[in-house]
């Protein structure tokens, strides 16, 4: 008896000091504060090869394997959801959206190279409070069939490109229809992966049952505690699901929006109903999600647990319990009233809005004499910032804080959460600072930004219970290579690629004044920031500028975080509720059925073209007596002096800033048809090209011309098929819409179903895809003006007015001018501005002044191409507009 209660005595003074160790380590670690590196380029991420070599000689020293991550087995009503590899980024955002909606928990394992094309996707991911893990660079399956070195580069290669762009390293490790064989597991432990995942069941998204009762069956087969996966990487083969299991094919429902003809698989922009069906499924069953993370710490511990056997266990679970029972004793229980409870504070990278504005951020006050120089030049360039400080430096350094706050400028509240604080504690701390610093030094705030580390969903939510903001950056100015740099254009050149010609609106730029050894540094980059990235984006002419024109509005300010998020007279949702989308621009598909015997009918109705592409440049798939039928001539039907200026592609602040003052400084309309391809990395420049009145158009959304000359045949062959249209016709418009659609001015929509085609190509499978989605009119146009490859403002000037007048010196009527907004077409913003003063200079009885005109204006119901005098009848009144 006496032997075994001193047995438990010593099992219990174990516990009490394996607790003790824990919460020593947990409660008085130091927290390190690591510069965060940003911007690093492409080619870096995909050179992997130490990495690899690295991986391959941990082979030759152990032949531990990682661990396979299955389901759990409690019976619990849970499921962990995952998402395998990445898709367009609308569509991950609509998921995202709809996970919140139902208050789901989801892990994105993403691929490698898709990680390369779009990294804000992981910024998006991580803002919504879900988990990312790494699903190889490509998606590859049969993954088992490949050597070794081949495992390691792949695992290698993805793990270093996620880490990079998400911020954090990924633990888990998803491979695509593959066998988790000794060799796998072995190559997947040594490229740092804890464990990998093994599915119970795969929801091929693109294999559709349009059953809501099959999904139903689907979601009650499903073994409690299973991990199901949605697949979303297209052109992989199906993951066959294990033996008993049957794939499961989520419903689609209709949205409105534009046809994507896809009869044997979901639609690209239905993949989130898809979702959405599946998380209403589970909700009937009575299922909660969790993260598959979840699911790894139960694996691990169920390992643990029949590694150590029952000698162990007790032990274990006594220390478990002295460590409940010792936090309980020193935490401190707060109440929160059920009303107060927020919403997780998503991360703030770049503020929604049109306005010309954005703002630079600080943080780190222990140099004085660098807070002194960057205050110093702040007040000489005008500009007011947002200075993030930790309840630390309140204390430490007050006179410096009066010293900004003297200066006007704005207070955050910086926090440093140490590695696994709980969200009571994180809460206090921060509840503490925000009362110490109104207290001290009268100035509150809702700002709060997290200077170091990734920020977790305690953070998110510890923000968001607080009701304050949470502030990240669009560009971190610190990268840990700079630490001892003394030349501040050194810096300049590797913090902004060549491609980057300027800011944003909106853009929240982050500068640390505690960490380079230079103290100048700092204070050099604000201002050649300023200089080389800002300056650059107004139009400044020796004529007009705005150092001698008062009413030359296009320059960009710098503001602070809180001035452009508080201007609620620019600020926007994104994407826009499709509720206040008029009704014209939210309808599927076109509304005359389209067949063989009237296609070309209607296609020469609606199709604009260009006198240059005939049977023999740039048009395929009609014949001779086919292409008569279609427009050449380029122009709008009317009797009036009108001509319509139009930009193609997409370009920098830089660019279109200064093409939107020309065309307000004149109040003219143009119509922008773009490129959605990268759009929605700066959705505030588009947004901001609605609200100005102009009208928005699609160019596509990757560019591919409908047909291309193949130099070995020397002849014209089509680029994709029509399903490929389809999809990049709807992803293009359906981009264009969750942008602008909401947007009217003046009465009117900003949003058309107007066409541009790339290179003005086309052909009839591209025509009958355009009219199938929806879109109204395919509009090539009168003259190419070939501005992007211009030597000078005089070479553009001149083609434009070849464009508009005739040799005779007469108005072209109805004339499209075919410009570009990119930023290689830098004289195009200049040569308008200096023809549209000439032509107000002009009195109204001069036969050559003419008027820009809306094309939406002109292509009203009824409006034909083929038929001019029909069409002008119809303008006048003359002739009623068929129903």
């Amino acid at each position: 008896m006496k032997i075994r209660t001193l047995i438990l005595a010593l099992v219990f003074i174990a516990g009490i000091s394996l607790s003790a160790l824990y919460l020593y380590r947990e409660y008085f670690k130091a927290q390190p504060v690591g510069a965060t590196q940003a911007n690093i380029a492409i080619d870096d991420l995909y050179n992997a090869d130490q990495e690899a070599a690295q991986a391959l000689a941990q082979l030759q020293k152990s032949q531990e394997k990682a661990t396979i991550v299955t389901g759990d087995k409690s019976g619990s009503r849970h499921i962990a959801l995952t998402f395998d590899g990445l898709t367009d980024r609308a569509i991950i955002q609509q998921i995202l959206g709809v996970l919140k909606k139902y208050n789901a928990k989801a892990t994105f394992f993403v691929d490698g190279l898709h990680t390369v094309e779009d990294p804000q996707t992981l910024s998006d991911i991580k803002d919504a409070g879900q988990k990312i893990e790494n699903y190889t660079l490509v998606g590859l399956p049969k993954m088992e069939t490949l050597p070794i070195e081949r495992l390691a580069k792949d695992f290698s290669r993805a793990q270093k490109i996620i880490k990079e762009n998400a911020g954090q390293e990924p633990s888990l490790l998803k491979c695509n229809d593959t066998k988790y064989t000794d060799q796998v597991l072995q190559v997947a432990k040594a490229c740092g992966f804890k464990g990998v995942v093994q599915s119970d069941t795969v929801f091929n998204v693109r294999q559709v049952d349009t059953s809501p009762e099959a999904m139903d069956a689907a979601v009650a087969a499903l073994r409690p505690g299973s991990i199901v996966s949605v697949k979303l990487l297209a052109n992989v083969e199906p993951v066959t699901n294990e033996p008993g299991k049957t794939d499961q094919k989520p419903a689609i429902d209709k949205q409105p929006g534009l046809k994507e003809a896809q009869p044997d698989g979901v639609r690209e922009a239905e993949i989130a109903l898809t979702v959405e069906k599946l998380l209403i499924a589970l909700q009937k069953a009575k299922y909660n999600t969790v993260y598959v993370e979840d699911f790894a710490k139960v694996n691990s511990q169920t390992a643990l647990r029949s590694a150590g056997g029952d000698t162990l266990s007790l032990p274990i679970r006594i220390t478990s319990f002295l460590q409940a029972q010792i936090r309980a004793l020193f935490s401190f229980p707060t109440a929160y009233a059920a009303e107060n409870v927020q919403q997780p504070a998503s991360e703030i990278k770049t503020v929604f809005t049109t306005e010309q504005a954005l703002s630079y951020t600080f943080g780190g006050l222990t140099k004085e004499t660098v807070v002194n120089d960057v205050l110093e030049r702040l007040n000489k360039l005008g500009i007011k910032a947002t200075f993030f400080i930790s309840e630390a430096e309140m204390k430490k350094y007050p006179q410096t804080v009066r010293k900004i706050i003297a200066n006007n400028h704005e207070i955050g509240i910086a926090i440093r959460p140490k590695d696994g604080e709980s969200l009571d504690e994180t809460r206090s701390n921060l509840t503490r600072s925000l009362t110490f610093l109104k207290a001290q030094f009268g100035v509150s705030t809702d700002l709060v930004k997290q200077v170091s580390g990734a920020v977790t969903d305690t953070t998110r939510e510890a923000v968001g219970s607080l009701d304050c903001k949470l502030i990240g950056q669009s560009i971190n100015i610190v990268q840990t290579k700079h630490k001892d740099y003394t030349s501040v254009d050194a810096i300049m050149g590797e913090v902004f690629k060549k491609s980057m010609v300027s800011l944003s609106r909106g853009q929240i730029l982050y500068f640390r004044m505690d960490f380079y050894t230079d103290d100048q540094i700092v204070g050099g980059l604000l201002e050649s920031v300023k200089l080389n990235k800002i300056d650059n984006i107004g139009y400044a002419t020796f004529y007009d500028n705005p150092s001698n024109n008062s009413s030359n509005n296009s320059q960009y300010t710098l503001k602070s975080v809180g001035a452009i998020l508080g201007n609620s007279r620019y600020t926007y949702q994104y994407p826009v509720n499709l509720q206040n989308v008029p009704t014209h621009l939210r309808h599927d598909g076109p509304e005359i059925a389209l067949d063989n015997h009237n296609f070309l009918a209607e296609a020469s109705k609606h199709y604009i073209g260009h006198e240059s592409v005939n049977h023999e440049d740039r048009m395929i798939e009609f014949s001779k007596m086919e292409e008569r039928r279609l427009d050449k001539t380029g122009v709008i039907h009317t009797d009036e002096k009108v001509i319509f200026l139009s930009f193609d592609d997409w370009g920098s602040d830089a660019a279109i800033n200064k093409l939107l003052y020309v065309l307000r400084k004149h109040n003219v309309p143009g119509t922008f048809f773009v490129i959605t391809n990268n759009v929605l990395y700066n959705t505030n420049l588009l947004r901001s090209i609605a609200m100005e009145g102009h009208e928005i158009g699609s160019h596509s959304d990757k560019h591919k011309p409908m047909a291309v000359m193949d130099s070995q045949a020397h002849k014209y062959v089509k680029t994709q098929d029509k399903e490929e249209y389809l999809k990049d016709l709807s992803t293009s418009y359906q981009k264009l819409r969750e942008v602008t659609g909401d947007v009217i001015v003046n009465g009117r929509p900003a949003l058309t179903r107007l066409f541009r085609p790339p290179t003005l190509a086309v052909s009839k499978t591209g025509m009958e895809a355009l009219l199938e989605t929806g879109y109204d009119y395919i509009v090539s146009g009168t003259v190419s003006t070939n501005d992007y490859r211009a030597a000078d403002v005089s070479q553009v000037v001149e083609t434009i007015k070849k464009g508009i007048f005739s040799e005779d010196g007469e108005v072209k009527k109805g004339a499209i001018l075919v410009m570009h907004m990119s930023d290689n077409a830098k004289y195009t913003a200049t040569a308008l501005d200096i023809l549209l003063t000439a032509n107000e200079a002009k009195p109204d009885s001069d036969p050559s002044k003419f008027k820009v005109g809306r094309l939406s204006d002109y292509l009203f119901d009824g409006y034909s191409q083929i038929n001019r005098k029909k069409t002008l009848r119809l303008l006048h009144g003359l002739d009623k507009a068929p129903k």
